[in-house]
């Protein structure tokens, strides 16, 4: 009880500008969360087949991957509120065009609407950990950190909730005429909430940096621990561009399961990521890194090859049981470990480059992502099963979890190192 009460006393400490980053990601992420789950279906029932369907995923990929990177050089020393605005602007506006270009099936148009939407959701993106951590201290940055990743998980909730309802309404009131598009536009309508909220945040002013030239610039970066920071989380983010984006697709194709029911999935898997997300501060302090990492990632790997060995006796009635069991568990298991994940690494790489591994995560992120939508498109495009597709993103889940316990070591020592080098000077 009294790691409950330390606990939601420090959640109670956060700092109220996070807060309200907090609040204005949360009606982004309505929106977000709403595309996640229907919008595949949507699509689908428009005509569009799985590689098409593909190709607009991989386009929400390549403006991040074009820009994230030169976005990360320039935000060192700025303020990043402005950033926040134009985010809230940009992401209501492409949503809308994406939904009404689906219509005319301007699929020209589509790919458009993908591109600038996920720019505004990278505005967003590159800078909300720089931003808690010049806002944070250390007693409540591990609380920050969680709450921020928090913020997907809880519009998940709410957004698989109220599809629910929409559709339960739609069933039982007569003339009421409810599909996905309606529904994905009261979505876009609720995002535009976080333009007021991004606008009332209160921001310290930032440390200026020096002029310096392009050169020198790029000289102040430690690229090493860069590296060594960003490579675990390469290695998972393709094997789960594989499979994150389609999985509405795996169980509308193998357990013809609809938008409805898979909002409700998605809803209870979400409730389960929120709880974890948050219980996360305490995991990481009691197990440390390394335990908390590979307990989460280890146990989630096996529900995925569960999940993914339903496939083989999905005309079994229980399949759809297990399949949803596994989802719904594996969902909350792997979601824990991004908070612990995400402070790590910025511990690990310092406040000289945090702002650029930022960057370059948001872009590396999305370009193995693009990558994954068209192995995807082309593995599809040849028949090959989904659950295939789920074996190869294990195996990568596997190796990136390896790789972020040899980055825990290595920080390990470090921080070793330093408390003997102090000891020895005091």
């Amino acid at each position: 009880m009294n790691t409950l009460r330390e606990l939601l006393h420090r959640y109670l400490s956060v700092p109220g500008s996070i807060k309200r980053l907090v609040l204005g990601s949360f009606f982004l992420q309505l929106l977000n969360a709403s595309f996640n789950l229907i919008l595949n279906i949507y699509l689908r029932k428009k005509g569009y087949s799985d590689t098409l369907i593909a190709d607009f995923t991989s386009w929400r990929f390549i403006s991040i991957l074009l820009f994230s990177i030169p976005f990360g050089l320039i935000i060192r020393g700025r303020p990043l509120k402005p950033f926040f605005i134009a985010g809230a602007l940009i992401v209501p506006l492409f949503g809308a065009a994406m939904l009404l270009a689906a219509e005319m099936h301007a699929d020209f148009l589509i790919r458009v609407a993908f591109f600038g939407g996920s720019m505004g959701f990278m505005l967003i993106h590159v800078t909300a950990l720089p931003f808690i951590l010049r806002h944070s201290d250390d007693n409540t940055l591990s609380e920050s950190i969680a709450l921020n990743f928090a913020v997907w998980s809880l519009a998940s909730i709410v957004t698989g909730m109220l599809i629910h309802l929409f559709f339960l309404l739609a069933s039982h009131v007569e003339h009421l005429h409810l599909t996905e598009y309606e529904i994905l536009f009261f979505f876009v309508l609720m995002s535009i909430a976080a333009l007021f909220v991004f606008g009332s945040i209160k921001e310290k002013a930032p440390l200026r940096e020096t002029h310096k030239s392009v050169f020198n610039h790029l000289r102040s970066y430690e690229w090493g621990r860069i590296f060594r920071g960003l490579l675990p989380m390469f290695i998972i983010s393709v094997g789960a561009g594989l499979t994150i984006p389609f999985m509405n697709l795996f169980f509308h194709s193998v357990f013809h399961v609809d938008s409805d029911a898979f909002a409700v999935m998605g809803s209870i898997a979400a409730v389960l990521v929120f709880a974890g997300g948050m219980i996360t501060p305490v995991l990481r302090r009691k197990l440390g890194y390394g335990l908390s990492i590979g307990i989460t990632q280890f146990t989630a790997i096996a529900f995925l090859l569960f999940l993914a060995s339903t496939q083989l006796y999905s005309e079994k009635g229980f399949a759809l049981w297990f399949a949803t069991g596994a989802f719904i568990i594996r969902q909350p298991l792997m979601n824990m470990a991004s908070p612990i994940t995400s402070e790590l690494v910025m511990k690990y790489v310092g406040p000289r480059n945090r702002e650029l591994i930022s960057a370059i995560e948001t872009g590396l992120w999305n370009a193995s992502w693009f990558i994954s939508a068209k192995i995807f498109q082309i593995l599809r495009g040849m028949n090959l099963p989904y659950y295939r597709i789920f074996i190869i993103t294990a195996v990568l889940y596997g190796a990136g979890t390896l790789t972020y316990l040899a980055l825990v070591r290595r920080y390990d020592r470090e921080q070793n190192g330093k408390k003997v080098l102090q000891a020895d000077v005091a």
